[in-house]
């Protein structure tokens, strides 16, 4: 009979299964994903552009975690960072607000096929009326040159 592994923390000790419980579901890891796309296209719509590369970073990497996680949706990730996420990259790029709208129309409306091709036709992704709150989402104003800068992907 095969030793259960575990995982020992300051904390406590967990079996793997354990841990697997403890990971977000694909609900909560999709809620993120739809924080980080609104204020992805809010931030660019601001004269934010960083803010919006950085948003783009987060889909994806979320995206990843997804993928990861729940393997069941690997292959619709893929395909969507494959055929709809170049165009909203290219955009922000060139800082293009018109070929952003386009691209991100698109693509949430590539999401909005794939939630149905998946089986959750009742999930459709609308962009909101207002920004979300929180953030300064208008054009950068450089740091002074002595501010250190933490380039983490981490949640925020």
């Amino acid at each position: 009979m095969p030793t259960e592994i575990r995982v020992t923390t300051d904390d406590n000790e967990l079996s793997l299964e354990q841990l697997s419980w403890a990971m977000p579901d694909t609900s909560v890891v999709m809620v993120r994903i739809g924080e980080n796309w609104w204020r992805l296209i809010f931030s660019a719509r601001g004269g934010n552009w960083p803010l919006a590369e950085y948003y783009l970073r987060r889909v994806r990497k979320l995206e990843n975690v997804l993928a990861t996680l729940r393997p069941k949706h690997a292959e619709r990730l893929a395909r969507f960072q494959e055929e709809a996420l170049p165009a909203v990259e290219a955009a922000i790029a060139a800082r293009d607000a018109g070929g952003l709208e386009s691209a991100f129309a698109a693509a949430t409306d590539m999401a909005n096929r794939m939630h149905v091709e998946s089986g959750y036709p009742y999930i459709k992704w609308v962009l909101p009326a207002t920004a979300p709150p929180g953030l300064d989402l208008g054009p950068v104003v450089a740091a002074p040159a002595d501010v250190a800068h933490d380039h983490d992907d981490g949640a925020h």
